[in-house]
Order: structure tokens, then sequence, then C-alpha cells
């Protein structure tokens, strides 16, 4: 039996949406485990939270971070599992909650920022460099690994990825808190 044919725009859309979330879904669970505090528990909030955001994407405003937009979702979905909780491991009123679910918020805002920026001084480092973060980070390689594969000490290693940390942190600080003779410059 055939299936009828999908229309294209909702294909598109599920790309985007699958996108969107799969970039920000680190900062949805942190979110979410700052008011839950239950891995295992978040766990199953942000498989509810996706289907949730996926049924209301036709809503969604591009023009917003799409973090933005999880957050107000994924903060009800935290409040609707504490009421439902008859006993909480750290008891809390709504004021608190509340309290901390806007702290978690505005860090969670930022993390947009902080990717386009770390994006964008990535790019000042050497190859070698983005190589060894790419392996250490990305590929989760072990710096004895990485020693071997290139044929290298370990301390090599090490020295490399101190450099290319120092070097992000430097760009990432420039930028974020520009100096007070640049500020003051007409």
């Amino acid at each position: 039996m055939s299936h009828p044919p999908r229309n294209p725009s909702e294909n598109d859309s599920q790309l985007v949406f699958t996108r969107l979330f799969v970039a920000n879904e680190r900062a949805l669970y942190g979110f979410l485990l700052s008011l839950v505090q239950d891995h295992g528990v978040v766990d199953d909030l942000l498989q509810e939270l996706a289907g949730r955001l996926w049924k209301k994407f036709d809503q969604y405003d591009d023009s917003r971070p799409f973090v933005a937009w999880g957050i107000g979702f994924a903060r009800l979905l935290a409040f609707e599992w504490r009421r439902k909780q008859q006993k909480l491991p750290v008891p809390m009123d709504d004021a608190t909650l509340n309290a901390l679910a806007d702290g978690a918020a505005d860090h969670a805002g930022q993390y947009d920022e902080r990717r386009d920026l770390l994006r964008v001084c990535m790019r000042d480092l050497t190859d070698r460099q983005k190589q060894a973060l790419h392996a250490r980070y990305y590929e989760e390689r072990p710096v004895g690994e990485i020693a071997g594969l290139w044929k290298r000490t370990e301390m090599a290693v090490y020295k490399l990825l101190k450099r290319a940390h120092e070097a992000l942190l430097e760009c990432m600080q420039k930028a974020m808190n520009p100096s007070q003779e640049e500020a003051g410059k007409p």
C-alpha cells in the first residue's frame, strides 16, 4: 500500500523545526533541569516539550529566538509537573520557582548570542587549533588518543588546546566587554 505524497511545505517545516530544536536542545534541557532538578524527569519533559513545540510550530515567530519561545513552553511544562508532584526533593514556593525560572530564562537567552560569538572567534584560530578542539570536544577523543593519531606528545596537545582556549576566551571577552578606551572613542 502506498502512502499519499507529503505536503512539501510540511516537510520543510519539519526540517526547520528539527534543526531549531536540536540546536537549542541543551539550553532547553538546562532550563528544565534548573526547575526540576532530576535528570530522568527532565528527559521525559524534554520529549513532551518537543511534541508541544511541534504542535504549535505554525505559530512560531521566527523574528524571535527559538530558545526564548521554547522556554515559555518549558516553564509551563515544569510548573505542570511540579503541581502533579506531592513531594519535591527541595520544597519551593511559587515565587521562588518563578524567580528561578526568570533567571534561567535570562541565561538561556544569552546562549544564542554566545554561541554565535564563539563561531566568529573560532575563525581566528589556526587550522590545527580548530582540529584539536574538534577532535577533543566534538569527537570526544581523549588527549592521549589525539596525541597518538597526530604523533605528538600529550603535553603538546594539551598546550595546543590551552592556546586555543585562551584565544577564544580573549576574543569573547573583548567582544562582550569592550575596553574603556574603545568605549570612550568618538
